[in-house]
């Protein structure tokens, strides 16, 4: 739809006009004279029919679909950033691929849906008017109705699902690290080889659920819910703050760790396992780490300001909340690191491989256990970046 048409006619009658636009979207799909792409973005259009609407690569930033009918649309690879979807029926809709960051779909019927490398994470964006932003810094899918959906790779990271029902879905290989899974119906789902951790699995429904090769590493569910689940032997190994192997007497990587450094991850850990009721939390500060060799570690909230990290492995280590403002990390490897919130202010980051690396906002929680409303973001401003590998990293993600 063209960003053209006066705004006032499609609040007035948006349905008169679809016509019209769809069928040039299609012409522009054809590569047809007369053809021009969809765009619907930050439109008032709440209760609209778009029943089986052909709007693959449409562009709707924005826009407002409260309780749209949208039933077997077609809305695969289009562009959803920020949309306002509560309510709305996208029963067999196709949303393959499509950018669904920073939307509201509370209450939403996405069953049979194909969400298939759909992206939900969120996303916050300044909008045409001082002051005006776009979208929502966590995606709400709370009390979303998703049951038989294919989500294979789509990516769910930091997302509020409390609530919603994904009875025999399809979600192997999906991204849901650190979202709000609590009461959520799994019932037969499929979560093969899908990344589980650090989320929130309170009085989930798993009955039959597959998570044989999920990664639960921190994740917060019971061992009866787990029980029922269809899981590998080493499933209750990772859950509910995973421990990591380390005391006075460890061998290994561990074994060279200067003895202050040792104490304060021996009762780091036990402050994790207790939900903070015993030890306390690592604060460790400008203490020389060099070259040492933490792949695949569970570092949560570890606090190492000022420290000298240079060369240091930390692949694929759990680093979020993290603290290492000022850190030297020249040459240092995060490649597939986990570093949600992960503070990195003023950081030398000269050289090091952040490859792969899963950054942006992560939700933070009380005392009581329950969102505070606040989110703590991937933040690198003032840091030094040269030579830096980010690939497949989400730069946007990133407080620069």
């Amino acid at each position: 739809m063209s960003r053209s048409i006066d705004q006032h006619l499609l609040q007035e009658d948006a349905q008169k006009f679809m016509g019209t636009f769809l069928s040039e979207h299609k012409k522009w799909l054809q590569r047809k004279p007369g053809g021009k792409q969809c765009d619907l973005s930050r439109l008032d259009l709440a209760g609209i029919d778009l029943k089986s609407a052909l709007l693959p690569r449409a562009v709707l930033v924005g826009t407002g679909l409260q309780n749209a009918q949208m039933e077997d649309a077609d809305l695969s690879e289009s562009d959803l950033f920020g949309a306002k979807l509560q309510g709305a029926n996208l029963k067999r809709a196709k949303l393959k691929r499509t950018i669904l960051r920073g939307v509201n779909l509370k209450n939403a019927d996405l069953s049979h849906a194909d969400l298939e490398d759909a992206d939900f994470r969120g996303g916050l964006v300044l909008g045409d008017s001082p002051g005006e932003t776009i979208g929502m810094e966590q995606s709400d899918l709370s009390a979303c109705l998703m049951d038989f959906a294919r989500g294979q790779r789509a990516k769910f990271s930091n997302v509020d699902l409390s609530g919603a029902s994904l009875r025999e879905a399809n979600l192997k290989g999906a991204e849901l690290f650190g979202s709000d899974l609590s009461g959520v119906d799994l019932t037969g789902a499929n979560l093969e080889d899908a990344d589980l951790s650090d989320t929130r699995l309170t009085d989930a429904k798993l009955e039959r659920t597959i998570l044989k090769g999920a990664r639960l590493a921190n994740s917060m569910v019971s061992e009866d819910a787990l029980a029922r689940a269809e899981t590998d032997a080493h499933a209750f190994d990772e859950i509910n703050n995973v421990k990591l192997s380390i005391d006075l007497n460890t061998t290994g990587d561990f074994k060279s760790l200067p003895q202050e450094l040792r104490i304060a991850l021996a009762q780091h850990f036990e402050w994790l396992q207790s939900n903070g009721e015993r030890g306390t939390r690592a604060i460790i500060k400008s203490m020389s780490l060099r070259k040492l060799k933490l792949r695949r570690q569970n570092l949560t909230g570890v606090s190492l300001y000022s420290c000298d990290l240079s060369d240091a492995d930390l692949s694929f280590a759990n680093l979020v909340l993290a603290d290492l403002e000022k850190c030297n990390l020249m040459n240092a490897t995060l490649a597939g690191a986990l570093m949600f919130g992960t503070n990195l202010k003023g950081a030398f980051l000269s050289g090091a491989d952040l490859s792969n690396a899963h950054v942006g906002a992560m939700p933070i929680f009380g005392a009581d256990g329950k969102r505070t409303g606040k989110v703590r973001k991937t933040d690198m401003s003032a840091a030094n970046l040269n030579n830096v590998n980010f690939d497949g990293v989400d730069m946007e993600s990133i407080v620069r």
